[in-house]
């Protein structure tokens, strides 16, 4: 009877036999991927580990290794077949086999490294929801480091396992590169330990090559990947042919091979990589093994076709992808992945052929990686960005909102589908990015451009600091920056966009491949930047950066074309701004280059067309020669017509290309027969149905939709067709008045009117011809004063809200006090986590939610709206309004009169006579800056402009309101100049023919007043309602030095004058009249100037001081101030502060009144192309709350300052006096307004040596009274 040893004995040895056979049939299968083979073994292992179970043998070191074979076998299983559940058996049998292994048993770190192994496979299967199983398959591959001797045979085998775990964590989990060092320190020294003839030394520099492989995708040296490669090769001489290593060495040096070709753009190697792929095949039995082979040859088969676009490549690339999967088990887990690579093939194709059924092919395999891959969130994640991917191609090809939704919903799905924490996670939230940012391309929905910007601020905050995608998701954030601001125009997000693209670049390695499209991206936001700052610089450095994006772009590179493109755009800008003929050429050039690099299916193809379009119309601008400039034209309009019929509808370069053609169209008329008056109306007709066109493609940006309904409409104009040409310009008003919305800081709306007035006048003088006055008035008016508008929003009828809703007035100041501050960041503080400007968005969306319930409230209807024909008429009480509409076709003056709204034709004003006298009292050689010694031409000059002013304007306007008078003894009626357009830059209120034919002068009949607009008339009455003429305190500013080399200013006159007045004014008053203060500062800051007329401490404010005038930048005009005369720049108070609002909008404080600017050119500004926007010193004192102010047109006159200063204070105070004292009310901005009239009557009357002062126009006819 045999003895419990011999017993355990037998069952060892029964066990032992059913494990080897086991190992046999694993190794039959993996020759031959009969899965039956393996599910027999898996019936011996189990019936082995069965046999151990009970006894001694139960916590044995063989029954530890049979639990640990089971695991090896139920991994195999899943891979076969794909069956999660086996793994978690694996894992099971792994635990137990641990649990069973001795602790001084040399199997236990084999153990160890299976169950190791086992976790991060299921970690991978089971779509990574948690990082559990793969922080515990490294713990536990160094765990079986630790437990293998240092003599065990084992310690190299865990080494290299643990390697591999280090290498799949650094690639997976954590882009530390910690992990990855860690990997290639384990490797080196395992190679450089084993001998060449040792079994274990291919394994060993195959991960080796595997890790520099990773090295590279990390850094991009390309010394790196030759030595992966380089590796590979030794790696394939180590093992024997036909062996599985052998397989997998091939393939993997083949892929290498592809990626060296895709960095490099060179073909060395693929072909060698090719064979030995097809050299394989005949020794390899099992389909899993011979699916991977041609699963790689497919890739291959792909990047011969992206270097030689050879179709037979692409064909079989197709046909690989397809041998793959057919070759697979339909359980197999490799089906999902040869799905995409089929997927990937399929698209390519498609966009070769421009294959509808291609990419519904390719569409179909991404939907079947789906399915394969369901219930595991991983793959799915995996599949739904391929499929996501394969629709966004759809889209570029075909057009089809459908399409792109589908690729959107997509990439949602593939981004839910990952933890939290996944490394793929911001990669995946980057591609969402992509999609809301073409779709806001593509239907101008702002939202979507706000949420593409936060997702990518999201995925940003999330990837390592050391990740490489890093680089790739700062690229896109700051594209979508780039677009918010070329869509609204905030300069803040081009800022960032560069911080972005800047840190986007210095992200990425010097050799990476990625490396030029950051340097392509960072290079279009300085040309942006340049487009708002005008500064060259940015164009310098752009092309610097293009240039290198270039130098290491290997030449054939799919994305040359793209940065060729790009050095021609930023040449071209140049040109433009330069006028250096050689960047056009070297333009036009790199864009020829860029067209012959781009095969004619690229969705790129077009918008090259289109950039080498407008070079050539650029060429025939400069041409001189007749032939030449007719075939510059023809060749553009060509391109153009290529471009339009080459685009689908919706697309949003449309317009561009709209633009493009309509205005080929339009020049192409020059080479007509001049005789052929139908086929010249036809062409113009044609040119301008174009130009609109482009501005109904509602998806481009607002200003291109603006330049073509601009130039739509004057062309309808020209063709008399009035109505055509009436709605497209009056849509065109509606669309730029968004284009200045409220979360513009105010530099940033400037910049985005720039270049825009005019637009409402040839709207204005459409209606006007369609016999309707009332809507041309009305459209002229929204056009104008568009950022005063917005200012005085700021103080619109609050006392009556504070009134009736405190609570609401509190929270409408709060968000307007908000809104009116500056955007601020800097580079070095910036986090990209903030997005400010979407936070002001959200702000000015409350508070129109805010003021839409002010305006529900009783007697509020009208808050911060424009005012209707009826309110227009009720302002006309207290004299008439005229505003001035000149356009090229007609001229007209717009009156408002109580009674009605009317259009006066002006036959003999043209707006060429206008541009051409303009000068004389805008420009920087306008009449007042000749000197003194030439004082008599200028004068003679002004009086010969004023009476040209009179006959063609000022006097038929006159005889229309029934205002010339046969005597100026009779009281004179006010009349209000609405002064945005070209004309409100003249002196009306001086217009006429001297002092010899006195009643044929404006002031012999009107007292003038100059307003902006209507809308700041309306606002300035509701300042006006406030004053209570018994509270006047006065602040007399002076500055008799200005540092910055100013000369000084004679003010001590002045000072005095107002000081007499001011006194006799209130020595006999009641007591709270006599109580009135003058206080006085002299040499202050421009803070404490800002203090007085924001305290509410004063209602008279007189500035007597240096004003500086910018010609290019309104904003920047300022009064110039400072304590110390020495300094080297005087201390400014500028347009742009003095629209700022701050405070409770003076609700609770003393109504301002007054503010009297004794300075040069304070009631005058420059810009032409900002002409319907008034920004100057005295429309910005009228913002701050002043119903009254007193500005100057050009430079004053000392002696005239003084005289005028007295006798109008003098006066008004009298006048004054006289409304206290009277039973009858009467209005205290009459007063200050009949005081300028009599003080400018005073200066024309006063005694001078020789002649008349009143010839003397440049000194009595500077002082203009503006407001109520």
């Amino acid at each position: 009877m045999a003895t419990d040893a011999e017993n355990q004995e037998a069952i060892a040895d029964d066990a032992e036999s059913l494990n080897e056979k086991y190992i046999e049939l694993s190794k039959e299968y993996k020759q031959t991927s009969n899965v039956q083979l393996l599910e027999q073994g898996l019936r011996l292992i189990q019936q082995a580990v069965e046999r151990t179970a009970s006894g001694p043998l139960a916590r044995s070191e063989l029954r530890a290794s049979h639990l640990n074979n089971l695991g090896r076998c139920l991994r195999l299983l899943y891979e076969a077949l794909g069956q999660t559940s086996r793994l978690d058996e694996a894992v099971d049998a792994g635990r137990l086999s641990l649990a069973t292994a001795p602790v001084s048993s040399t199997v236990r770190s084999i153990c160890y490294t299976t169950l190791s192994d086992t976790l991060q496979q299921r970690y991978f299967a089971k779509g990574a929801e948690s990082r559990k199983d793969f922080e515990e398959a490294l713990e536990m591959a160094r765990a079986a480091v630790a437990s293998s001797g240092k003599e065990s045979k084992y310690h190299d085998c865990a080494h290299s396992s643990l390697a591999s775990m280090l290498g799949l964590y650094f690639e997976c989990i954590d882009s530390d590169d910690k992990y990855l060092n860690e990997a290639i320190r384990i490797n080196e020294y395992l190679v450089n330990k084993a001998a060449i003839s040792d079994d274990a030394y291919g394994s060993y520099v195959y991960n080796l090559a595997g890790d520099l492989t990773s090295r590279y995708r990390r850094y991009g040296r390309i010394e790196d990947l030759e030595l992966a490669t380089d590796h590979y090769k030794i790696a394939i001489n180590a093992f024997p042919l036909g062996h599985t290593n052998y397989h997998m060495a091939v393939r993997s040096f083949a892929q290498n091979v592809v990626i060296r070709a895709e960095a490099t753009n060179q073909p060395e190697g693929l072909e060698d990589a090719l064979q030995a792929l097809l050299s394989l095949e005949p020794h390899v039995k099992n389909n899993t093994e011979l699916a991977r082979i041609w699963h790689t040859k497919s890739s291959l088969y792909g990047q011969k076709y992206d270097m030689f676009s050879t179709l037979d490549d692409l064909h079989m690339a197709v046909v690989s992808a397809d041998a793959a999967f057919n070759l697979l088990p339909s359980e197999s887990s490799l089906r999902g992945p040869i799905l995409e690579r089929l997927s990937n093939a399929l698209a390519a194709r498609a966009e070769t052929r421009l294959s509808r059924s291609d990419i519904d092919a390719a569409i179909d395999c991404a939907k079947q990686a789906l399915e394969i891959g369901s219930g595991v969130p991983a793959r799915q994640s995996g599949a739904y960005t391929t499929l996501g991917n394969r629709f966004a191609i759809k889209f570029e090809m075909f057009g089809g909102l459908q399409d792109l939704s589908e690729s959107l919903n997509a990439r949602r799905n593939a981004l839910k589908l990952l933890p939290v924490d996944h490394k793929d996670r911001p990669t995946r939230l980057h591609a969402v990015a992509n999609s809301l940012r073409t779709h806001f391309e593509h239907s101008g929905n702002i939202g979507q451009l706000e949420e593409s910007i936060a997702v990518s601020r999201e995925a940003e905050v999330n990837v390592g600091r050391g990740d490489p995608d890093r680089s790739m998701i700062l690229d896109g954030l700051s594209h979508s920056l780039k677009m918010r601001s070329e869509h609204t125009g905030n300069s803040q997000d081009l800022d960032e966009a560069i911080i972005a693209a800047e840190a986007a670049v210095a992200g990425s390695p010097v050799s990476s491949a990625s490396r030029p499209a950051y340097l392509n991206g960072l290079s279009q936001r300085l040309q942006a930047r340049f487009y708002m700052s005008g500064n060259i610089a940015d164009l310098d450095r752009a092309i610097e950066i293009i240039s290198e994006a270039i130098l290491r772009t290997p030449e054939g590179s799919s994305s040359e074309s793209i940065y060729l493109n790009t050095l021609s755009n930023i040449l071209s800008s140049r040109y433009l701004a330069k006028g250096d003929v050689s960047d056009l050429d070297l333009s036009i050039q790199n864009c020829r280059k860029a067209i012959a690099k781009t095969s004619v299916s690229s969705t790129f193809r077009i918008s090259y067309l289109h950039n080498l379009g407008l070079r050539i119309q650029r060429k025939y601008y400069r041409s001189s020669d007749k032939e030449e400039r007719h075939a510059y034209l023809r060749e553009a309009h060509d391109l153009a017509v290529k471009c339009v019929n080459g685009t689908p509808e919706g697309h949003p370069g449309m317009a561009d290309y709209l633009t493009e053609l309509a205005t080929s169209q339009l020049y192409l008329g020059q080479f007509m027969d001049p005789g052929d008056e139908p086929k010249l109306l036809a062409q113009l007709k044609l040119s301008g149905s174009t130009f609109e066109r482009a501005f109904r493609e509602r998806y481009a940006t607002p200003l291109t939709r603006i330049r073509a309904g601009q130039f739509a409409g004057y062309i309808f104009m020209q063709l008399k067709d009035w109505s055509a040409a009436s709605v497209v310009l009056s849509e065109t008003v509606e669309l730029f008045q968004q284009r200045s919305p409220l979360s513009l800081d105010e530099s940033d709306r400037q910049r985005q009117l720039h270049g825009l007035s005019g637009i409402s006048s040839l709207a204005c003088a459409a209606f006007v011809t369609l016999d309707n006055p009332e809507a041309g008035f009305q459209i002229l008016e929204a056009g104008r004063g568009i950022m005063a508008n917005i200012a005085m929003g700021y103080h619109s009828d609050l006392l009556q809200v504070k009134d009736i809703d405190p609570e609401l007035h509190a929270q409408y100041i709060s968000l307007r006090e908000t809104i009116s501050r500056p955007l601020h960041a800097s580079g070095s503080g910036w986090s990209h986590g903030q997005d400010i400007v979407a936070k002001r968005n959200v702000q000015v969306g409350k508070l129109e939610e805010v003021e839409k319930l002010i305006r529900s409230l009783p007697g509020l209807d009208a808050f911060n709206q424009r005012p209707s024909p009826q309110e227009l008429r009720n302002l006309a009480s207290h004299g008439p309004l005229v505003s001035f509409c000149t356009v090229d076709q007609r001229c007209d003056a717009m009156i408002v009169t109580t009674a009605e709204i009317q259009a006066l034709p002006l036959p003999q004003l043209e707006l060429s006579q206008i541009k051409a006298r303009i000068g004389m009292v805008v420009s920087a050689s306008r009449l007042s800056t000749m000197l003194p010694s030439e004082r008599g031409i200028a004068n003679k000059r002004m009086r010969a402009l004023l009476r040209w002013l009179w006959n063609v304007a000022v006097q038929p306007v006159l005889e229309h309101l029934g205002l010339l008078k046969s005597t100026d003894s009779v009281p004179k009626t006010r009349l209000f100049w609405v002064t945005s357009g070209p004309l409100g830059l003249f002196p009306l209120h001086a217009a006429g023919k001297g002092y010899t034919l006195p009643l044929q002068n404006a002031y012999a009949h009107v007292i003038s007043s100059y307003i902006p607009s209507v809308s700041a008339l309306a606002f300035a009455r509701r300042c006006q309602a406030r004053v209570d003429t018994k509270l006047s305190n006065m602040a007399l500013v002076t500055m008799p030095r200005t540092a910055g080399g100013f000369a000084p200013l004679s003010t001590r006159s002045e000072v005095t004058a107002i000081q007499e007045a001011f006194a006799a004014s209130h020595a006999s008053e009641e007591s709270s009249i006599s109580a009135s203060q003058l206080i006085e500062l002299c040499q202050p800051s421009a803070g404490e100037v800002l203090h007085q007329v924001r305290s509410g401490n004063v209602n008279l404010l007189h500035l007597a001081c240096h004003a500086e005038p910018d010609l290019t930048d309104p904003s920047n005009t300022s009064l110039l101030f400072g304590s110390d005369p020495d300094a080297p720049e005087p201390d400014p108070l500028t347009v742009q502060e003095l629209r700022r609002v701050e405070g409770s909008s003076r609700l609770d404080q003393r109504p301002l009144r007054l503010a009297y600017l004794s300075a040069c050119c304070t009631a005058q500004q420059y810009v032409m192309n900002l002409i319907d926007e008034n920004i100057h010193l005295a429309a910005s004192f009228q913002l701050s709350g002043f119903p009254a102010v007193i500005g100057t047109l050009w430079e004053a006159d000392d002696v005239a300052a003084v005289v005028i200063a007295k006798a109008f204070y003098a006066e008004l105070f009298r006048l004054d006096r006289v409304s206290r004292t009277s039973s009858v009310s009467s209005d205290s901005g009459d007063n200050i307004a009949r005081a300028l009239d009599v003080a400018s009557a005073a200066c024309r009357q006063r005694d001078v040596i020789r002649g008349n002062a009143s010839d003397d126009v440049l000194a009595w006819a500077a002082f203009v009274h503006i407001g109520a």
